[in-house]
């Protein structure tokens, strides 16, 4: 693995480095605020790849309305590799000669509020569904304290359709409300939905075992009907665990969620949640970089940090078939027994999540903490990752402490939250 930041690094250390500028527009008109990155490579063939892989990145996490990339060398050679970025995020890339020297800018992030909404929390019984692709959990709480929390398969072997995913969900809510009513739902979902929690986009696991996004429609009231007796809310997953944190008054936070795909979202300075697909991000620009399953694009953590990413990275080394729905136990039980493909994969994780935090601290100035989540990290892997990525971190690196149940958790909350939103235009994108 070369991770993109060790790369552009050592090429903006060649003697003949020169400035490579990329600008992101906010919006269309003339007084739209522009972000201005400089990248320093040789004016060669061997820096497009690293350059682009970047401006990528950087329209990914900043959701602009246009880019524009100004590179010194002929337009020719960035011909196939701008088709790829226009492909992949449907906005408006421009293409300019000369890179005109970096003028000194102060620092990117804006100063905080310092008003933070308190959240809702009713007095009787709030309920949270996460459904991942794999497992879907659910929890009961009352006044912000998890009273029970269970899972289950998202899809046991043999089912399939929208009825069985609403009856199963039903089951394992009613297990967790023990008999109470609960005075609101919350359930949080691991695929890109529009503000009003309608399902846009299906995930390659959910789309196989349900027909369509429109499946989706009045899905959370169907879970809900005889089970709440108040408001139910439906979002992405990663939404649902940003505004959590964001009501906490955490600022300046990049969340990131290992689970059948890889998520995230980014609170910023002032507490707005901005929802990311984080499995899109390039990390890995080396020869051997792995390609992306439906997308143009090498090295995007969907193919390394996710279940089927591990899976398949721990059955290359072992020669054997290896289930991606229960990858995680089968690694930590591996590691136990002192396996050494199951230290290898540590350190492969260790490595990826490190390229990763890097992208954000070049791309995202301001943030001050990685978190990140999944069923995986519990126990003995999440604090040898833990301990792994932090010392490597230039920001600080963390791992919650119920990271299977906080999606659930945060669900829960979910109804009660009045925390701003940003982003979603680009959550159904290709």
């Amino acid at each position: 693995m070369l991770i993109l930041a060790d790369a552009l690094s050592d090429l903006g250390q060649e003697p003949t480095a020169v400035p490579w500028t990329l600008h992101l527009a906010a919006g269309w008109s003339g007084s739209a605020e522009v972000r201005t990155f400089h990248l320093y490579a040789p004016p060669r063939l061997r820096s497009i790849r690293p350059v682009l892989s970047r401006l990528h990145n950087a329209i990914l996490l900043t959701n602009p309305a246009s880019a524009a990339l100004l590179a010194p060398v002929e337009p020719g050679l960035l011909e196939a590799g701008l088709t790829a970025l226009r492909e992949v995020h449907h906005v408006p890339i421009a293409l300019g000669r000369e890179a005109p020297p970096p003028p000194p800018r102060a620092g990117l992030d804006l100063p905080a509020r310092d008003d933070v909404a308190e959240p809702f929390l009713p007095a009787g019984l709030a309920l949270g569904l996460d459904l991942g692709g794999t497992g879907m959990k659910a929890c009961a709480s009352r006044g912000g304290v998890v009273l029970r929390a269970q899972s289950a398969p998202t899809w046991p072997d043999g089912e399939h359709g929208i009825d069985s995913l609403i009856h199963r969900a039903r089951q394992l809510l009613l297990e967790v409300a023990n008999g109470e009513a609960a005075d609101s739902l919350g359930i949080g979902m691991a695929c890109p939905m529009d503000v009003a929690g309608k399902v846009i986009e299906l995930s390659t696991v959910m789309r196989a075992r349900v027909e369509s996004p429109r499946s989706f429609d009045g899905f959370a009231h169907r879970v809900g009907e005889g089970i709440c007796v108040g408001p139910v809310s439906m979002f992405n997953d990663l939404v649902n665990l940003g505004r959590w944190r964001a009501s906490q008054g955490v600022r300046r936070l990049v969340r990131l969620q290992i689970g059948t795909s890889f998520g995230g979202c980014w609170i910023d300075a002032n507490g707005d949640v901005s929802p990311v697909e984080m499995g899109r991000l390039v990390v890995d620009v080396s020869p051997g970089a792995i390609q992306h399953t439906y997308l143009p694009i090498r090295g995007a953590m969907k193919s390394y940090l996710s279940n089927y990413g591990i899976s398949g990275h721990l059955a290359a080394l072992t020669g054997r078939q290896m289930d991606a729905r229960t990858i995680g136990h089968q690694l930590v039980e591996m590691l136990g027994a002192g396996a050494p493909e199951a230290t290898e994969t540590v350190e492969w994780l260790i490595e990826a999540l490190r390229g990763v935090v890097l992208e954000l601290h070049a791309v995202l100035p301001g943030i001050t903490e990685v978190e990140c989540g999944g069923s995986m990290l519990v126990g003995a892997l999440g604090r040898a990752i833990q301990q792994g990525v932090a010392a490597r971190s230039p920001v600080r690196f963390s791992i919650p402490s119920r990271p299977g149940f906080d999606g659930a958790i945060a669900a829960s909350a979910a109804p009660g939250l009045g925390v701003s939103l940003r982003g979603h235009k680009r959550m159904g994108s290709r």
